[in-house]
């Protein structure tokens, strides 16, 4: 069975349309633009961080065309092959409310980037089609801040053309290259810190998506695709080792203590099956963990 992972590398297309970009503009946001991607000095790589799972790779990586490093970032689009065998996702969770504009501080602008990266994978799973262009318009601006601009924006402006052709594939394919590209401006950064932050929101806003698909439908089969107790503790390994001014505006602490409570939820005993009542905890836990880490910071 496939199963809900972020923990594999940085997307590139595979088995997907190619889709040249068109000329046109990338789309553009105003007033978006922060510059708050330079990491904090003297970073040093993380030693001891756990092995990334061979089966969650993708071809990019297995086949040692990037390699993998501390700086692979975990893949959003993995999770979202597993989404398209889940019931449907109710339409108040499919449209979710997003920042005005990027936030001032880099741990929040990554958990939100992955965020709103899931949420393009989510408007495609319910066929919401005409929110392609307000997301187009904040990965632009929200990459832009990064440092990725540039790069983005032409997948950006590749988004509006695939939603008005009707091209889903190519539509995957240009998000995938979106986190690809990301992962890669920041590797030049040596920001790996922001890399998994990414894949982080990007993970539990698919959590969201799929346990409010469970919640609504439960059906055991399904279900078990969210039983998968290593992905939050990759997490918490990774949240453990941030660095102090990633934890000045968002309560790292809270989100690793969720993040503990998901890995003892999606613990199953030998044999066990999933239950509703299992898919309900998760689901409780998991809507913490959206206030915790994707919701707007307080000034």
């Amino acid at each position: 069975m496939k199963r809900l992972y972020v923990l594999a590398a940085a997307v590139s297309v595979t088995g997907g349309m190619a889709f040249a970009a068109p000329k046109e503009n990338a789309p553009e946001k105003e007033e978006a633009v922060l510059d708050v991607q330079t990491p904090p000095p003297g970073k040093q790589d993380r030693q001891g961080q756990p092995a990334i799972p061979e089966r969650l790779l993708d071809d990019s990586h297995m086949n040692e065309e990037l390699g993998i490093n501390e700086f692979t970032a975990p893949s959003i689009r993995k999770i979202f092959e597993d989404l398209e065998g889940l019931p449907e996702i109710p339409e108040n969770v499919a449209l979710r409310a997003r920042p005005e504009r990027p936030p001032m501080d880099r741990c929040s602008l990554a958990l939100q980037l992955g965020g709103m990266m899931a949420d393009g994978f989510v408007i495609v799973q319910c066929g919401k089609m005409n929110e392609v262009k307000p997301i187009a318009l904040d990965l632009s601006s929200y990459a832009k801040a990064i440092g990725a601009g540039e790069r983005v924006n032409r997948h950006a402006a590749s988004l509006l053309k695939n939603a008005e052709d009707g091209d889903l594939s190519s539509f995957k394919n240009n998000l995938a290259l979106i986190q690809s590209d990301v992962e890669q401006e920041l590797a030049s950064l040596r920001d790996s810190d922001m890399a998994n932050l990414i894949g982080l929101g990007g993970w539990i806003r698919a959590l969201d998506a799929a346990t409010a698909a469970l919640d609504n439908k439960f059906a055991e089969d399904k279900a078990k695709v969210i039983f998968q107790p290593d992905v939050p503790e990759y997490f918490h390994y990774i949240l453990d080792g941030v660095e102090p001014e990633m934890k000045e505006r968002r309560d790292i602490a809270k989100i690793m203590n969720l993040l503990t409570t998901l890995q003892e939820q999606m613990t199953l005993a030998p044999d066990a099956k999933p239950t509703k009542a299992g898919v309900e905890a998760i689901r409780k836990t998991t809507l913490e963990l959206m206030k915790a880490a994707l919701a707007p910071v307080e000034s």
